[in-house]
């Protein structure tokens, strides 16, 4: 048993040390869009970009592909218009009611993500192809609403009519309104996918440049718990502040979840670890 560990172990080892090895650097852009199963929502279009170190391992056709990567994402989405109330007090203890109307929103977010790919394929002349997985855990993400307010206290009939268009006292008309808070979003699984070319920088050394389209879905919900409302009032405030939120802040994990679509271009470029001297064959 003893000689068949040893005799395993030595044809992987020949099986590693013939093998060509590549380091490189990789960097990529791409669209992006987000699909949920949130009522009254619109995926707009995003992007995203990408940098990252790779490693290559060549046997004949086959290749093995692993790296570390920071991926910078942008994305946007559009909402339906929103009706907010809310039960108050005016400055003079009377009670009333707090009435609006909340359009033309949208939701941007930009996220910072670190990712370890894992992928496997082969390459055919110039060619290749790459499927695979890539393990995404976000670092920071950061979110932006604006859209139109308006608002307007309901008295109930108390006096002639409600009370518009008071910037004073939180009454606007039509008044653009923009919000900015941070986000939290749990790890995701993509599958991916990559076909393009590969070739030669230079005749003396085995320098590469590889050109790909690659697509990429995320495999699970990156939503996590959400404690905030899409439009909130501060009622502490005389002027009625208001206060908007992102839609994927809001929701929680066990009713709404979101996966994500990357498809871009991705440049690399590959050195031979040790050198390999094509013209003479030697390390």
């Amino acid at each position: 048993m003893k000689r068949v560990y040893i005799t395993l172990f030595l044809s992987v080892w020949a099986i590693a040390i013939s093998a060509q090895h590549y380091f490189g650097v990789t960097a990529g852009l791409s669209a992006a869009w987000q699909f949920d199963n949130i009522d009254k929502t619109t995926s707009g279009f995003g992007g995203g970009g990408e940098i990252g170190a790779i490693y290559q391992w060549h046997k004949g056709k086959f290749l093995l592909q692993t790296g570390l990567e920071l991926d910078i994402n942008y994305s946007m989405l559009g909402i339906d218009t929103i009706q907010f109330s809310f039960n108050m007090l005016d400055t003079e203890g009377m009670p009333f009611v707090y009435r609006g109307v909340v359009s033309d929103r949208v939701d941007r977010m930009s996220a910072t993500e670190l990712s370890l790919p894992l992928m496997v394929g082969c390459k055919v002349s110039s060619f290749y192809a790459l499927v695979g997985a890539k393990l995404v855990c976000p670092l920071a993400a950061r979110t932006c609403q604006t859209a139109l307010l308006t608002s307007y206290g309901d008295y109930n009939g108390m006096f002639y009519e409600d009370f518009f268009d008071m910037p004073a006292h939180g009454y606007v008309s039509d008044q653009l309104g923009k919000n900015i808070v941070e986000a939290n979003f749990l790890c995701d699984m993509r599958l991916c996918v990559e076909l393009g070319g590969n070739f030669k920088l230079s005749t003396s050394y085995d320098n590469r440049l590889s050109i790909g389209l690659f697509a990429e879905y995320g495999l699970l919900n990156t939503l996590k718990n959400g404690n905030y409302n899409l439009v909130n009032v501060d009622a502490s405030k005389n002027m009625n502040i208001l206060s908007m939120y992102h839609i994927y802040t809001t929701l929680s994990r066990n009713s709404a979840f979101l996966n994500n679509l990357h498809v871009g271009l991705r440049f690399s470029f590959l050195f031979p670890i040790g050198g390999v001297d094509v013209k003479d064959k030697k390390m």
